[in-house]
């Protein structure tokens, strides 16, 4: 059975991870303020699992010594969800206009008081436990008239990152949950209908992701963990390697001529040059393709089985200065159907690929 430490249980997100746990078996540890309500609580989840209750407020260390020593009673935790915050004023001044005692007592419960709890259960945490600190994305844009929130969450934030570089043997995360139809969330917009905000518990599927999972600790929004993410292609870098005669006229060609910058030189045995050519792809294609794509920019068949197709920001130009260096014009520009201004060229003698072709993207002039 594992256990987990929820702060802040008895409404909100919460109580709708704590509902979602105790389902699956955890045994729990839940704090809250509210005593009534959290005895409702206790009541509820009591009947499907183990679960503790403890009223009082993370911000008082007695109180966190009696967490402390609810984990070590029941063997050690598994998870630690620093979910406890409060808002602060509502509506919520300016920082100009800020109380400062209200704004440290602020800081006390979202930064102070997560990191207290931390250290209260230190040496009840298993190996590989999970801490989950709630923040907001209030923590990372600066939203006017949420100073004291968001910047409490900003430092919680921070705290996370620092927490999870001095401590590889946990997986800490930070994660933003969004806008919720909370009390809070309804406390820090008075009188506005908030009922277009998503209930708690479309937030939690991402947290038992995290968990559960074996994602690697930081910043997450728990309403993206479950999404699919993006392949990374394995090849991220084309480098095309040209044997050639004489060196120096093929460096000319592509630095002088072409005007590529170099992006490394080096002397070894012999001599070599990397040019930066932005974007590299690949393009396959048969023989009927082949064809038709010389009768639309060379008016002929070339039958070039191997072409260098570079994009560049004027085709003229660049034509222009290739022609000075020894390359040969096939044709003129032409405008191909799939959105190029395009010139064929031939490259100097002594270049291992004979065929050159400029293009310029029409609706990217440069």
């Amino acid at each position: 059975m594992k256990t987990a430490l929820i702060t802040g249980a008895s409404r909100g997100l919460g109580l709708a991870l704590a509902r979602d746990l105790a389902a699956q078996g955890w045994a729990l540890i839940l704090d809250a303020r509210g005593g009534e309500t959290l005895d409702t609580v206790q009541k509820e989840l009591g009947t499907v699992s183990k679960v503790v209750s403890i009223v009082g407020d993370v911000a008082q260390a007695e109180h966190r010594q009696k967490l402390a020593q609810a984990a070590a009673e029941l063997g050690g935790l598994d998870a630690v969800i620093n979910n406890a915050s409060i808002l602060g004023p509502s509506p919520q001044p300016n920082l100009l206009d800020y109380p400062l005692d209200v704004l440290e007592n602020v800081y006390k419960t979202n930064v102070v008081a997560p990191l207290g709890v931390i250290q209260s259960v230190k040496n009840h945490l298993k190996p590989n436990a999970r801490i989950l600190n709630i923040s907001s994305d209030a923590g990372v844009e600066p939203y006017a008239g949420w100073g004291g929130y968001g910047s409490s969450k900003a430092a919680l934030e921070h705290l996370s990152a620092i927490l999870a570089a001095e401590n590889p043997q946990f997986k800490v995360y930070w994660v933003d949950p969004g806008d919720m139809r909370t009390e809070m969330h309804q406390a820090a917009f008075p009188g506005e209908d908030i009922s277009d905000r998503p209930l708690p518990e479309v937030s939690v599927p991402g947290l038992i992701e995290l968990l559960n999972g074996d994602l690697p600790g930081g910043r997450y929004r728990a309403r993206t963990v479950l999404e699919p993410k993006p392949e990374t292609p394995s090849v991220h870098w084309l480098n095309l390697v040209l044997q050639v005669d004489d060196f120096q006229a093929a460096a000319d060609f592509f630095g002088k001529h072409l005007g590529l910058p170099i992006q490394k030189e080096w002397h070894d045995s012999g001599h070599g040059v990397l040019f930066s050519a932005g974007r590299a792809t690949i393009e396959i294609a048969d023989a009927t393709q082949i064809a038709e794509v010389d009768r639309v920019e060379v008016g002929h068949a070339v039958n070039d089985a191997v072409r260098l197709a570079l994009g560049v920001r004027d085709v003229e130009q660049a034509s222009a200065d290739v022609q000075a260096g020894g390359a040969k014009a096939l044709h003129t520009v032409v405008d191909t159907d799939w959105g190029h201004h395009n010139q064929r060229l031939t490259m100097p003698d002594g270049l291992p690929i004979k065929a050159l072709t400029l293009f310029q993207e029409k609706d990217n002039p440069s």
